[in-house]
Order: structure tokens, then sequence, then C-alpha cells
């Protein structure tokens, strides 16, 4: 079990990383985004992000029910599973962020052409650019819990032998 236990922390910690490297990537693209115009920004929408839903939602439900299992794996040691509770409620959290802030401009989106963007498209945009914004933060936190639930598991739960020197 405890060999199980510290390659689940790092099963997790691999998917939490992925998922939020979708994120970020996100994030670090917000600035020139807001600055595009509707077709340009509409043009972006349509052809850059059909891995993000495929594969980057893969990862994220995976990676939820990974930190829930994980919690579940830790519930003996009050510490860890605070950390690692919180850490999955941060990633749930996200999940659910996007199902209702950035899903509904997915679907919204997907009516448009580009002859035919509406006048609030702005609005649009600011709900689907700062939802990423507000999932990336949530992400970075999930993981550096998860990592401190890691860093704060008993080392015989983990199976961590000291070294002679300690």
């Amino acid at each position: 079990m405890t060999n199980n236990l510290r390659r689940w922390f790092l099963g997790t910690l691999v998917l939490v990383a992925l998922l939020m490297g979708t994120s970020f990537a996100h994030v670090l693209e917000m600035s020139a985004k807001l600055g595009y115009g509707a077709q340009q920004w509409l043009y972006v929408q349509r052809t850059l992000y059909q891995s993000f839903a495929t594969v980057g939602g893969t990862i994220e439900v995976t990676a939820v029910v990974a930190a829930l299992i994980l919690a579940y794996c830790v519930r003996h040691d009050r510490a860890s599973l605070r950390l690692a509770a919180t850490g999955a409620a941060c990633l749930a959290i996200a999940l659910g962020t996007w199902v209702l802030a950035t899903n509904p401009v997915n679907i919204e989106v997907r009516g448009w052409t580009a002859q035919a963007i509406p006048t609030d498209w702005p609005r649009w945009r600011s709900q689907w650019e700062y939802s990423h914004l507000a999932r990336f933060v949530l992400h970075f936190i999930g993981f550096c819990t998860i990592g401190s639930a890691f860093l704060s598991v008993p080392r015989q739960m983990t199976g961590a032998t000291r070294s002679r020197g300690s």
C-alpha cells in the first residue's frame, strides 16, 4: 500500500500539472486575445482549442477523480487529508467553473458566423477569458495543496525511509 500511495500521489500531481498547463496557456494568451477584434477572436476560438476540449477535458475529469481518491487514501492523517481535500475541492470547483461559466460561451459561440457576431460579443469574450484565469488560480492552488499533502504524509504511510545521516 505504501508504494502504491506514493505512485498515486505522483500520478495525481502529473495529471494536475498537465491540467494546470492548459489553463496557464489560456492565461498567457489572454492579454493578446483581449485586444483582438470580433472576427479574429472568433477565428481563434474555432481553430485553436479543439484538443483542449478532448484531451484537456479527459485530463481534467481524471485529475478530479484521482485527487478525490487521494484524499480518501490519506484520510487517516488529518493534516494530509485537509490538504488533499482542499486540492480536490479546488479542482472540482475549477471544473464547475468550466461548466457554469466557460462552456456556456463555447455553446454560444458555436452559433456565430464571421458575418453575424452579436454586438455584446465582448461580454462573452470576457466571460470566457476571465473564467479561464479563475480556473488557473484554482488549478495552481490545487497543485500546491496536493503537493503539500504529499510532503505532510507521515513517512510510514509513504514507505519513505530515513537516510543514515538523518
